[in-house]
């Protein structure tokens, strides 16, 4: 495999079907580029592409060479300047102890430095192994920081930063465009789509999440949003929407007063009279037949399980406008 223009792409554990879409979505139908699942969690991008907001990659490298034996490591260059080595191993044959092997197979002797390195080298060890400079880390420390209970209003059932940032995301919607959040409870989605740099307004039932909602956007540097206090399905506007991100009400906190299947039809109707054709709603239900009153405004293109507890399991969605 030539080595120019190749990722080594790593991510979270236990997510590896969310990783999967959010890389197809970002990579192959934002830019051409192809994604080959190697295994583990671990892709292979045949170009390059900002990482940085993705929820659920660990990080990346971009590939200086290939070996398929231990030993002809030797054979790769790296770029001047001190470095250290990582391996991470697939196949689970190698590890921590030989990374200092590596070291001295890429030249390291008087190189390396673990206190100031001017690059990392990441050793995958897949099908053959890789050897990367590091390009991308995710900023653990930042997304924390987001986590309900950190925000000045705490709605404990706001959905997690990664999953919010995910749902936004496979959307792909184009730079600047204006989201929408129905229900937008404490604006745990609302948040992570303002610092996407989308313009965001929400609208919720409730006064409390919507003064709360107010209270988080503010606080974390986001301006020029609007979230207003009403009944989504009372909502009435003559604008088009460019997106729809929203965590559908279910549960004791849903403050529901209508039948399951009217309440869904009725905000299914109501959200496609808000889009154009061929402009994307994601959404999240925790019943699958929920998505059939979708089906009459919508091409649904993506559904993915995740199990929260025992009775709860959630299905993050994607459609299309018809």
């Amino acid at each position: 495999m030539e080595s120019n223009n190749f990722l080594i792409i790593e991510t979270e554990i236990g997510r590896y079907n969310f990783a999967r879409e959010e890389l197809l979505c970002t990579f192959e139908r934002a830019s051409s580029i192809s994604i080959r699942d190697m295994g583990q969690g671990i892709f292979i991008a045949n170009g390059f592409h900002e990482l940085d907001g993705l929820a659920f990659v660990k990080r990346a490298g971009e590939v200086l060479g290939t070996a398929e034996q231990f030993s002809d490591i030797s054979d790769v260059l790296l770029p001047e300047g001190k470095f250290y080595v990582r391996i991470i191993d697939a196949n689970k044959c190698h590890g921590t102890s030989e990374e200092r092997e590596i070291g001295q197979l890429l030249g390291g002797t008087g190189r390396v430095s673990f206190s100031d390195p001017d690059f990392v080298v990441l050793a995958y060890h897949l099908d053959k192994w890789y050897i990367c400079a590091q390009k991308y880390s995710r900023n653990n420390i930042e997304k924390a920081k987001r986590k309900a209970p950190l925000r000045p209003f705490f709605s404990p059932v706001s959905m997690d930063p990664a999953f919010a940032s995910f749902l936004i995301n496979i959307g792909y919607f184009p730079d600047g465009s204006t989201l929408l959040d129905p229900f937008c409870g404490g604006g745990g989605i609302l948040m992570e789509a303002g610092l996407k740099g989308y313009r965001v307004e929400g609208i919720d039932i409730l006064n409390e999440m919507v003064i709360g909602a107010r209270m988080n956007l503010k606080y974390f540097g986001i301006r020029g949003f609007s979230i207003i206090k009403t009944d989504f399905l009372e909502f009435q506007s003559d604008r088009k929407f460019d997106g729809i991100v929203t965590d559908f009400p279910y549960g004791k906190n849903s403050h529901i007063s209508l039948e399951r299947s009217e309440f869904y039809f009725r905000a299914a109707q109501k959200m496609s009279n808000l889009l154009q054709r061929g402009s994307r709603a994601c959404i999240v239900t925790d019943n699958t037949e929920n998505l059939d009153y979708f089906r009459n405004f919508f091409d649904i293109d993506i559904i993915l399980p995740q199990k929260v507890h025992k009775s709860l399991t959630r299905y993050f969605t994607r459609m299309i406008k018809k």
